[in-house]
């Protein structure tokens, strides 16, 4: 028996995907979300994720900062951080009448 067909995994579901995980973890890291959404390249759902231009994003993002240890923990540093503030909003079908 074949194995089924996988699903395709678009930029649009992979938004989804990293969406689900912000509303549940604000405040993450590149490094976290990818870390649990496996979306290939984070750096680029994140930046597709506000375009409302490209189909299923229009997605809200608030950035922010954290600042974490490295080097052993001798020094700091700035890692970039990300939250969901909203989601696209559904257009009207203009071809339906209400």
């Amino acid at each position: 028996m074949t194995a089924p067909k996988p699903l395709p995994d678009d930029r649009s579901a992979q938004a989804v995907r990293v969406a689900d995980y912000l509303e549940t973890h604000p405040h993450s890291t590149q490094k976290e979300i990818d870390a649990e959404c496996d979306t290939g390249c984070i750096s680029k759902v994140l930046s597709d994720m506000p375009r409302s231009e490209l189909p299923g994003m229009g997605y809200g993002l608030a950035y922010g900062w954290r600042t974490v240890r490295c080097a052993s923990g001798s020094r700091t540093r700035q890692v970039r951080t990300y939250a969901l503030l909203h989601r696209p909003r559904a257009q009207p079908d203009l071809f339906t009448p209400t």
